[in-house]
């Protein structure tokens, strides 16, 4: 059950004035909702206003679903007859952030909070399934991790729960410190520093900073777990008084792996190099080792035993659409990665591709990246090359962008064997591979969501 409150409640912790019969102020709400096409009877709803929408519109629909109330912005006429009390506020998105705060506030809640350029949903998954061999967990949902989905996330919290963990995405400086004060993290996690807009925040450096907004909000005694292999967070963390655990490859930092042994498909085993404890982690790409240890970091602050960590680790279950392994229906092996890429995440995409399966032939289908400023064409170019040297024997592109990739590679593979060809829509791409593809290939398929490369690999295992 998630957040149960009395509309006098909500009225209070938002400043709001609540419209109703006399006896609406005892009505209890079962949740928020947002969102008409899934809300649930008798949850709260907040109806948001953008620039090409206004949730107002929708409250008899919201009604008709069974909403107990609706939060309305003071900005609006007010129905004439409102079905439902109706709490009057100044702007309903800032409303719902403090009724999430508050609802945080209540709670006897402990809160992890992720973010980083890249690995955030699968660090936070990691997380949850570590804390959840010693705690009642509750995760950040697919990705709700902005203004709107943080606040969402703790709102649907279950009273009995134990520890929170809780992603925290951003495009511009300031919104993680927003979601930081919101959530009030008892630990930090940084996953790492990358290129992800970089359109937005000009440099890595402010990349960095707008990362570190994180310990805005952080418990003073609370620790910051973090990419110890970032030069950038260690430079501007050196007075930061909270606690730190630095996370990476390097011997000279707080955690690190060691006897890392791939075991084909089924993922990887390694060691921990401060306590020694042996790890079994069912999970693609070399980075996740890493990404693992951060989530080991984090039980042991949160007082868990290296055994209960070790279990939890190797029942991890990902948000989908993150390092799948699958079969087209021509027999080819697929890995799809294709929920979101960066220049850092499609280098360790195109090193796992050329790590797992040595008996197959290795191919890559690759897009655009997108949001990551000026720089753009060049990081494509260059990935193009990293692609022929790594040995890629086919290099598939599409996309504007893509189209950079594939004349990177060109570029670099004189003398190369790679075949290189840039497709002008996924049908195209669909079709070739559908053709051409057998049960000797590992084809790895990576690009922004935008390029929408899941309509390819939904062809292919479906054999359309």
């Amino acid at each position: 059950m998630s957040m149960e409150r009395t509309c006098e409640w909500i009225s209070h912790v938002t400043g709001g004035k609540l419209i109703g019969t006399p006896t609406a102020r005892h009505l209890l709400v079962r949740g928020v909702s947002t969102d008409t096409r899934t809300l649930q009877a008798n949850q709260l709803y907040v109806p948001l206003v953008g620039e090409r929408f206004d949730g107002h519109q929708f409250l008899n629909q919201a009604v008709d679903k069974g909403a107990a109330a609706a939060l309305w912005s003071c900005q609006q006429p007010l129905p004439e007859t409102p079905p439902i009390p109706l709490i009057v506020v100044d702007d309903t998105l800032s409303a719902l952030q403090r009724i999430a705060s508050s609802y945080r506030d209540e709670m006897q809640v402990r809160v992890v909070a992720v973010t980083g350029s890249n690995g955030k949903t699968t660090t936070k998954d990691l997380i949850a399934a570590v804390l959840s061999e010693a705690y009642r967990v509750h995760k950040t949902k697919g990705n709700l991790n902005n203004h709107i989905g943080v606040p969402l996330t703790l709102t649907s919290m279950p009273e009995d729960t134990q520890v929170a963990v809780v992603e925290m995405g951003m495009n511009h400086a300031g919104e993680i410190e927003v979601l930081s004060h919101l959530a009030k993290p008892d630990v930090a996690v940084i996953t790492n520093i990358g290129e992800s807009h970089l359109e937005f925040l000009g440099s890595r450096e402010g990349i960095a900073k707008a990362k570190l907004e994180i310990k805005k909000g952080l418990n003073e005694r609370g620790p910051l777990i973090y990419d110890g292999d970032e030069p950038l967070l260690a430079g501007l963390l050196a007075d930061d008084p909270h606690p730190r655990v630095r996370v990476g490859w390097s011997d000279e930092l707080d955690e690190s792996p060691v006897d890392v042994e791939m075991v084909g498909v089924e993922g990887f085993r390694f060691r921990s190099r401060r306590c020694g404890t042996p790890f079994v982690l069912p999970l693609l790409g070399r980075h996740n080792v890493k990404n693992a240890l951060m989530a080991v970091a984090v039980g042991r602050a949160l007082g868990m035993e290296e055994e209960a960590i070790a279990r939890g680790l190797a029942k991890v279950q990902l948000t989908g659409m993150r390092l799948e392994l699958k079969q087209a229906a021509n027999g080819m092996d697929i890995i799809d990665d294709a929920y979101n890429a960066s220049p850092t995440s499609m280098r360790a995409a195109i090193d796992l591709l050329m790590e797992l399966a040595p008996e197959k032939e290795k191919w890559a289908l690759l897009g655009d990246i997108r949001e990551i400023g000026s720089m753009e064409e060049q990081y494509h170019r260059e990935l193009g090359a990293y692609a022929v040297e790594k040995g890629v024997s086919r290099l598939y592109t599409v996309g504007e962008r893509g189209r950079w990739i594939a004349e990177g590679a060109w570029s670099a593979a004189s003398g190369s064997a790679c075949v290189i060809h840039h497709f002008s829509s996924h049908e195209e791409a669909a079709h070739l591979l559908s053709a051409e593809g057998n049960a000797h290939i590992l084809l790895l398929v990576k690009a922004s969501r935008a390029v929408q490369l899941d309509i390819v690999i939904r062809k292919l295992t479906e054999g359309a």
